[in-house]
């Protein structure tokens, strides 16, 4: 089980390096192409080993391209903009990632990784984590070991949970969702991700 969700926390690692980017391709021909699909992709991640395998635009007005990325099955999901395609979702591992989500992912990975850098500051000068059920002891870091002005919230303006029994921690953001224990939560096991995602109901 971390095997595969360390597999899909570097999967959206990867991802949030387009999120920040509007891709884009040019031309005014209203179909949808593999070509535009493998130009969008590849113009993202060059030097990814991409194969196209099928593209249709579906029920929604959007393309969909199916494609074998970097021995992967992945789907990818682009919007129809003016004169062009937009990339605007992946699917991979059964996850569904819109690139707007992304952003918010990439921000709370970045907030848990400080956090993380702190805890690993106290441990060294307290001797254990911080104890506790709650985010709320993470407070305790304060000022010698964090900022004053982190708040422990996620991008999403969700509390990030953690608990500790002095040896070890977990740290969860709750995700775009607010709700603990769905797939798109992001969760650091004693400074490791083990889960990380987006995710859509289907």
């Amino acid at each position: 089980m971390i095997e595969r969700t360390t597999r899909r926390t570097s999967l959206v690692i990867l991802l949030v390096t387009v999120a920040s980017f509007g891709v884009t391709a040019c031309g005014s021909d209203p179909t949808f192409t593999p070509e535009q699909a493998s130009e969008i992709i590849l113009a993202q991640f060059p030097d990814s080993d991409l194969q196209i395998r099928n593209v249709r635009i579906d029920e929604e007005d959007r393309g969909v391209a199916f494609a074998r990325f970097n021995d992967e099955n992945w789907i990818f999901y682009f919007q129809p903009a003016e004169e062009s395609w937009l990339l605007d979702a992946v699917e991979t591992d059964g996850s569904f990632y819109y690139l707007k989500d992304l952003e918010q992912i990439s921000e709370t990975i970045a907030l848990m990784s400080d956090v993380a850098g702190a805890l690993e500051r106290y441990r060294v000068g307290n001797g254990t984590y911080p104890i506790g059920e709650d985010a709320s002891v993470l407070a305790t870091m304060a000022p010698e070991f964090i900022g004053e002005e982190v708040t422990f919230a996620d991008a999403w303006d969700g509390p990030l949970a953690y608990e500790s029994d002095g040896d070890s921690y977990t740290m969860i953001s709750n995700g775009a969702d607010k709700t603990g224990g769905t797939r798109d939560d992001v969760i650091l096991h004693d400074g490791n991700f083990v889960g990380a995602g987006s995710g859509r109901n289907q």
